[in-house]
């Protein structure tokens, strides 16, 4: 019998792979819903396919990289397959380096974090803009004035309420678009913000930079830590098919010499 298993054995690190890339996989499970809710709610298809979606282009290529080297991993550990693995290694290792060209690509070009946060605002719903208009208390991008030249409608998270000292407004201010800016409603006073979100969520960004960059940093060292095991295991894997065929040539010189010493007569 031989001492070494027919199975290919990548080892216990293939468990350590397997949490890692479902971890992968659901960051990026998270990010493809994440975009798909925004594209649904917010543009035509017309608009996607024009080619002037930079960011959320960027955004679903993160999201898909992440899901299907993550998927990879995932099957690749769980059922002992090189082939995945290898697969796998290939395009977490792809992912990596465009992730790292992007950013010396936006570093070369002096491209902001503002400047960021703006194609992000374009091209986000409404139901993104909500959020961070009523946790930010901001209103539109610009502020105001964004709302000056057009006609639509303007969301309650634009607003804050404000009682008045008196219990009763005097009187109705109104903005620069003729919109109601102040309104009475049950003895309390409903006011536009006037702070616009540019500032408020660039601010938010540098306020809070340690956890996002360190959440990012992260996401980065899950993905060099699956290289590295990736790489062990494909290695161990070839030891051990050496090894096989090393011991299965050693068995065959072994009974081929066996052979030839039972042929053999003495003559008389």
């Amino acid at each position: 019998m031989s001492v070494y298993p027919t199975k290919r054995k990548m080892g216990w690190l293939r468990h350590v792979l397997t949490v890692l890339s479902v971890i992968i996989f659901f960051l990026g499970c998270v990010v493809i819903g994440y975009m798909a809710w925004v594209l649904a709610t917010s543009v035509t298809v017309t608009r996607f396919i024009d080619g002037s979606m930079f960011w959320s282009y960027s955004v679903i290529g993160v999201g898909f990289s992440l899901f299907f080297s993550g998927l990879l991993g995932w099957v690749g550990g769980a059922s002992e397959s090189p082939c995945l693995v290898r697969l796998f290694l290939v395009l977490i290792v792809v992912s990596l380096l465009a992730e790292i060209g992007g950013i010396i690509a936006l570093k070369i070009m002096s491209v902001t974090m503002e400047n960021i946060l703006e194609k992000g605002w374009l091209e986000v719903n409404q139901g993104t803009k909500n959020l961070v208009q009523k946790h930010l208390s901001c209103c539109g991008w610009l502020g105001l004035e964004e709302f000056a030249n057009n006609n639509e409608p303007i969301d309650d998270s634009c607003y804050e309420r404000v009682t008045p000292v008196s219990g009763i407004v005097a009187s109705i201010e109104l903005d620069v678009n003729g919109r109601i800016a102040e309104e009475t409603n049950n003895g309390a006073t409903r006011r536009m913000k006037q702070t616009a979100c540019h500032t408020s969520l660039t601010g938010w960004f540098e306020e809070n930079k340690i956890a996002w960059v360190t959440i990012l940093a992260v996401i980065a060292a899950l993905q060099v830590m699956c290289i590295g095991i990736a790489v062990y295991i494909l290695q161990r894997v070839r030891k051990l098919r050496n090894m096989r065929s090393t011991r299965t040539v050693s068995k065959r010189k072994l009974y081929d010499s066996s052979s030839d010493t039972s042929d053999y007569r003495p003559r008389i």
